[in-house]
This record gives structure tokens, C-alpha cells and sequence, in this order.
């Protein structure tokens, strides 16, 4: 499968040709032939928000997992904060993607997942009720956590990956032939991770899509200074600082 919205909105609508009924964690077992889509938002909020349009557009519900601690983003800004409540305003579901490194081994991850959880539900005002783990240890993953007993989902549940099929995009690299999977019909129950930030308008590689990733930070943090140094084009061209940046990003392949 590509990594392109194009391709993404054929695998929309292979699942609904297909009989499957997108789902949540909490609903799923209304469906005969339940498909949970599920969006952690590890690295950007503005790809997570451009996929929930186009899910929109399709009319289909997802389940998108913020990160309440990031280095890629900060949900307390007003940018990072309008980029999520658009996502809500486009009738999808948020959960809380929990990152457990942040934590020590004497911290009772249970309690710390139902603290974050309730942050966030202040924040956006809104209902959490699931959660997934950001590159959980395997030690989270058999522990099967349950939260704030059962009120808040944990998508890690051996429930979703026994009971359904998993397929996964981690990496940029399918763990499965999705296709072959949702085509194949053997399969009545469907679990599928979606990452926003591999998919653009065109196909690209890991490499090419990390880089366009990095130079938009770039540009991200030069309109940061903008709004905070007045004249900021007199003493630094935002095209003169990418350029120097993606030169210096070529200069390191010859290194």
C-alpha cells in the first residue's frame, strides 16, 4: 500500500465495500463487522488533523491518541490546542497516547494513565475513555492495565489483538498486506493503526518524509519568532535559514 491520501481514502472504501463498520473501543460489539481505526499521534498534530478532514469528508469515525508530554508538540498552545479541538469538532474520538518512559519503575502506571486522562478531559472539555501506549515495554504489554476499573479503555487489551485482526503501519512499513487482509473476508473483527504523518499528496520514502518533516520544523519555529520579534525578515529571511538548513543536511551525506 502507498503512504498517500489517495491510497488511503481506496483503503476507506475496500473496508466499506467489504462490510466492515467503522467502530470505536466502546461500540464495536454493535457491529456485525466491527473495523477500529486507531491514530497515535506521535510526531504532528497538523498531519493528524489533514487525515481527520479527509475521514470527515468520507464520513467515517476515528479514534486519534494525543500525547499529553511531547517534544513534537505542546497541547496547551493555542496552535497545538485548535489543531485538537478541530479534530473533535470533525466527530472524532480522542484518547490519550501514554508515554510510559516519563514515569519511574515505582510509579503506578495505572494511576498515572487515569491522572493524564483527566488533564486532558479538562482541558478539551470531552470524555476520555481509551488510552494506547507510546513504544510500550513489554512489560506493559502483558500486563494488560486496567484503568480506572475498565472505564477507560486500554487499546492494548488482549481482548484487540487476539479477538481482532492487528495490522499496523508502524515505521512507515505495513506489518500486513492490509488489502489482502480486508479483501480475504476472513477476518470479522479488524484493529488498524494508522500513522497521520507518513501520508501526503504523494509517495515518498522514510527518508525524503523524515527530512520534509525536520525542515517543517524549521519553518514552524522561524513563524514562532516572527510573532514574537517584530521586523524579524530584516535581520532573517525565513528562505535563507531552510536553505542553509537542507544544505547542511546535503553537506552531511558527503560527510
Amino acid at each position: 500500500m502507498r503512504f498517500s491520501y489517495e491510497e488511503y481514502k481506496n483503503l476507506i472504501l475496500c473496508l466499506r465495500e467489504n462490510g466492515c463498520t467503522f467502530s470505536n473501543y466502546k461500540n464495536y460489539t454493535t457491529a456485525a463487522k466491527p473495523v477500529i481505526i486507531r491514530h497515535d499521534v506521535d510526531m504532528s498534530l497538523d498531519a493528524a488533523l489533514n487525515m481527520a478532514k479527509l475521514e470527515n469528508e468520507m464520513s467515517i469515525q476515528a479514534t486519534y491518541y494525543i500525547l499529553l508530554c511531547s517534544d513534537f508538540y505542546n497541547i496547551f498552545s493555542k496552535k497545538s490546542n485548535e489543531y485538537i479541538k478541530k479534530i473533535i469538532c470533525l466527530g472524532h474520538d480522542i484518547g490519550l497516547h501514554f508515554d510510559e518512559t516519563k514515569y519511574g519503575k515505582k510509579v503506578g502506571l495505572e494511576k498515572a494513565i487515569s491522572k493524564e486522562v483527566k488533564i486532558m478531559q479538562e482541558e478539551f472539555g470531552i470524555e476520555i475513555n481509551s488510552v494506547s501506549m507510546h513504544r510500550p515495554s513489554k512489560q506493559t504489554l502483558d500486563a494488560n492495565y486496567i484503568i480506572d476499573d475498565g472505564r477507560i479503555v486500554n487499546s492494548y487489551y488482549t481482548e484487540f489483538f487476539h479477538q481482532f485482526e492487528y495490522v499496523s503501519d508502524s515505521r512507515k512499513n505495513w506489518s500486513k498486506d492490509i488489502f489482502q487482509i480486508v479483501k480475504s473476508n476472513c477476518f470479522d473483527k479488524l484493529h488498524i493503526l494508522v500513522h497521520p504523518v507518513w501520508y501526503d499528496k504523494k509517495e515518498m520514502d522514510l527518508s525524503e518524509k523524515l527530512t520534509r518533516f525536520c525542515l517543517a520544523a524549521v519553518e514552524e519555529r522561524y513563524d514562532t519568532l516572527s510573532e514574537n520579534i517584530r521586523n524579524i525578515e530584516e535581520i532573517l529571511r525565513k528562505q535563507d535559514v531552510v536553505k542553509s538548513v537542507y544544505m547542511d543536511d546535503k553537506r552531511s551525506d558527503y560527510a
